[in-house]
């Protein structure tokens, strides 16, 4: 995809982004502290990469797919408030979105977690952010799956293609449960539905954008009162990145004390807990 990182700077007199990261570090605690006029003195550039395949409510793409809202964006735009910064976004696969970061192609991502990543050393990890509650879904005249891993061995599983499932990762690799790969939550229930496999694995989140947007399908299926897993997902900064994982700690601070992510996760109709 299309990097767009430079349209954010008109002309050929682009602003010396060093010496914005230096007043941005300098003034983070009065950002932090309130002082809306000191901050607004300060215009660097936080360039936050995000996956393309993730949906409403954490993504809200437009036409073009280009990031137009979503529990994502209200936070790291908040984030970037925080420590005096403009984000921009840009949308990568999930194959390519680590090597992105690593890279210093983009700043940071969040909604990750360093068991996601194939190299966590490479970046630096945040405080913990929001929670992501996976479940198993199956049709709904099939018996539920509620003793996991277990009741999964045997079955064809849906998931999502590059991701991480050390719950269940010695029985993929002895074959006790197959794994069958899909790009999108979308096409992981079709497949549920024509029988291609016999559950699913998704979080809460992604579950719940698309029984939104096909409502007529929630009664078709099962989802899972045991969690599969639970991770409190984190941002991912790269070394490479002129912001530091101290500025991007006191900024997730700030809105965990005052109640933003609460606050934005109830939005979303999702809770923390």
């Amino acid at each position: 995809m299309r990097q767009q990182q430079d349209q954010y700077w008109p002309g050929s007199a682009r602003p010396d982004r060093k010496h914005h990261l230096r007043l941005a570090s300098a003034l983070l605690f009065l950002c932090l502290g309130g002082l809306s006029v000191a901050c607004q003195a300060v215009d660097a550039h936080l360039r936050v990469a995000v996956y393309e395949n993730l949906d409403y409510p954490l993504n809200i793409f437009d036409k073009n797919h280009q990031l137009i809202g979503g529990l994502q964006k209200e936070f790291t735009d908040l984030l970037a408030k925080k420590i005096s910064a403009r984000a921009s976004y840009v949308a990568y696969s999930r194959r390519r979105i680590e090597h992105a970061v690593i890279q210093g192609d983009a700043d940071l991502m969040c909604y990750s977690s360093p068991g996601w990543f194939d190299l966590p050393k490479e970046v630096n990890w945040s405080l913990p952010t929001f929670p992501q509650v996976e479940r198993v879904v199956v049709m709904a005249d099939k018996p539920g799956l509620e003793i996991l891993p277990q009741q999964l061995e045997g079955k064809r599983l849906a998931v999502q293609l590059g991701y991480h499932y050390p719950q269940i990762g010695a029985q993929l690799a002895e074959g006790k449960i197959k794994r069958v790969d899909l790009t999108d939550v979308p096409g992981m229930f079709r497949m549920l539905s024509l029988s291609g496999a016999d559950a699913m694995i998704s979080s809460d989140s992604e579950i719940e954008g698309y029984f939104k947007n096909y409502p007529d399908k929630r009664a078709l299926y099962k989802v899972s009162k045991t969690a599969f897993s639970i991770v409190h997902t984190q941002c991912a900064l790269s070394h490479k990145s002129g912001w530091k994982i101290e500025q991007i700690n006191a900024a997730i601070q700030s809105m965990q004390d005052n109640g933003d992510m609460e606050k934005i996760m109830h939005r979303y109709g999702l809770s923390s807990r």
